[in-house]
């Protein structure tokens, strides 16, 4: 009797299954069986139908629930991928395709990350196979239908927001102090409501936004609590905070106020009801535009301070120009920016704007000449040469910019300027510098600072403080006195009076001419410094006519003022 024939059993490969479930809204997820859990044992089905492939199901879920598919941006996928890449999954099991994704550029970047782990997807309702290009083919063509419907979908979305703008109706978003959310409707809250009247009668007596948030400050009014609802803030604590002049001009030119709704730059008749009246409304506008517009052309005066927004003190603080008047001289400063209060900090910075914008400029000039510094920054560049002619140029011109002029190019580099006791810390990126050279910037120059510095110090001299620069790093920029400039030319006329004239120097002058006259013993190279305006900070014409006995001796004469 013939036995009957066997065949060899071939134990089939484990196939590890993930399933991805995915709803693009919230809704309806609370219910106990609901669009991820029919998604899920629709999937479950199909893997114990390939039970005899070696397919096994994962314990692990990968809901996305309220996410749109049009991103990649959400957590379930995120980490199903990235259990992909550790070869955790072999097979993506979702519903339908559009629950992957519905970009075709987001699948393309799927299928490299299941491509270079040797893992694969399947659709439960759509039967195609990727390994051929007709698969391939068939898939793609479902996607661009997903990414259609999506477009339109988001289009008509779009549509019935505009349209429900136009009516006036409340669509969302951060509720302003002084309403409640009711029904999906802006309700007037009363009690806020008062502190909303209050805040722009206030503004119209006080015309200052910073008054004005100081006082609320010591009221104890504060912004609207707001308790966050939804994924990832659930229940925190947002709001409540002291009114700074930013968050009251926007509430200051808030039209819901008015009862209106706002919508692509139009405004419309708001179905709430307005807390401030119009005429009110309308002269709190008035008075912001009349102040912006004051402000404006102050900002406008010749005396511009290039390094506005560049600067940094001490402790990493902003800097901001400031300016007093003296009769018609206007002095300028960086001073460190006060709070949002406006009150200046005790241990602030104020330094004289024109000795610190002079400063950048040479030292930008000195290095900018300097063609081994600028050729150590041009790795990758072609025509080198034309690169450090254009630095030179550069160079050759900074001095005599315009202060607009200097400041566009100050932006052009990204110039950022850091002050310390002891040095002044000057950085500008790569990127800025080639692109102002002739040259082309590659990714990542943005990033590579090059950083610069000046020795200096900041000696005071009587209420001022002025800037002392180390000779090792760059010659100080003059500083002429026209006071002691005069001082050495009435020394010269009072000892020809005294020596050529005396008969005729009357008995109630001789005094004054006389301690004139002994300045004409300078030194001669003070001399020259003082003409020059290259003397000492410290060196002022009242300080040399009070110096008595002046020394005879050269070398005296250097230590005592500050030359040696």
């Amino acid at each position: 009797m013939n036995k009957p024939a066997s065949f060899p059993m071939t134990k089939l490969p484990l196939r590890r299954c993930a399933i991805y479930t995915r709803k693009s809204t919230e809704e309806g997820l609370e219910q106990e069986f609901n669009s991820l859990d029919a998604q899920r044992d629709a999937c479950a089905a199909y893997i114990l139908s390939q039970m005899h492939e070696g397919w096994s199901l994962l314990p692990e879920v990968y809901d996305d629930g309220g996410f749109s598919g049009g991103n990649m941006d959400r957590p379930a996928l995120k980490q199903l991928l990235a259990d992909v890449k550790t070869g955790k999954v072999d097979v993506i099991v979702v519903y339908k395709v559009d629950r992957l994704t519905r970009s075709l550029a987001d699948f393309a970047k799927i299928v490299d990350v299941l491509d270079a782990s040797d893992a694969s997807f399947v659709s439960v309702t759509q039967t195609f196979n990727t390994t051929n290009s007709m698969g391939r083919l068939t898939l793609n063509v479902l996607l661009s239908f997903a990414q259609f419907e999506r477009e339109v979908t988001s289009e008509r979305i779009r549509d019935k927001f505009a349209a429900s703008k136009r009516k006036g109706m409340w669509m969302g978003g951060t509720v302003p102090l002084g309403y409640d959310v009711k029904d999906r409707k802006l309700v007037v809250n009363e009690d806020e409501a008062v502190h909303v009247r209050a805040i722009y009668a206030r503004y119209l007596k006080s015309g200052s936004m910073r008054e004005l948030a100081m006082d609320l400050a010591k009221r104890g009014i504060r912004s609207k609590r707001r308790v966050g609802v939804g994924p990832g803030c659930d229940g925190q604590i947002r709001g409540d905070r002291d009114f700074t002049t930013g968050t009251l001009a926007l509430m200051l030119k808030n039209r819901m106020y008015i009862g209106e709704i706002h919508h692509k730059g139009e405004y419309f008749p708001g179905e709430h009801q307005p807390i401030v009246d119009r005429k009110v409304w309308d002269k709190v506008q008035g008075l912001i535009e009349k102040r912006k517009t004051n402000h404006r052309v102050k900002g406008q005066a010749v005396h511009a301070s290039p390094l506005a927004n560049m600067i940094t003190d001490a402790e990493g603080r902003p800097m901001i120009p400031s300016h007093t008047c003296k009769g018609s001289r206007r002095y300028r400063y960086y001073v460190t920016k006060p709070d949002h209060f406006g009150n200046a900090p005790s241990d602030g910075w104020r330094i004289p704007a024109g000795e610190v914008d002079a400063l950048v400029t040479k030292r930008l000039a000195s290095w900018l000449a300097d063609a081994a510094s600028v050729v150590g920054h041009l790795e990758g560049q072609n025509r080198i040469d034309d690169r450090v002619a254009a630095a030179a140029r550069i160079a050759s011109e900074l001095p005599s910019l315009k202060p607009s002029e200097l400041r566009q190019m100050l932006l052009d580099l990204d110039v950022r300027l850091g002050i310390q006791a002891d040095q002044v810390g000057i950085t500008f990126t790569r990127a800025g510098l080639i692109e102002k050279l002739g040259g082309r910037a590659t990714t990542g120059d943005d990033k590579r600072v090059i950083a610069i510095s000046v020795e200096a110090s900041f000696v005071r001299r009587g209420v001022e403080m002025k800037l002392r620069y180390s000779p090792k790093d760059i010659e100080a920029p003059p500083a002429y006195d026209v006071k002691l400039a005069e001082l050495i030319a009435k020394a010269e006329l009072a000892y020809a009076s005294l020596i050529e004239d005396a008969e005729s120097v009357a008995p109630e002058s001789r005094p004054h001419l006389v301690r004139l006259a002994r300045l004409k013993f300078l030194a001669p190279d003070i001399v020259t410094s003082i003409i020059d305006g290259r003397q000492p900070p410290e060196l002022t014409a009242r300080t040399l006519m009070r110096t008595r006995p002046l020394p005879l001796c050269w070398d005296e004469q250097r230590a005592l003022f500050g030359f040696a």
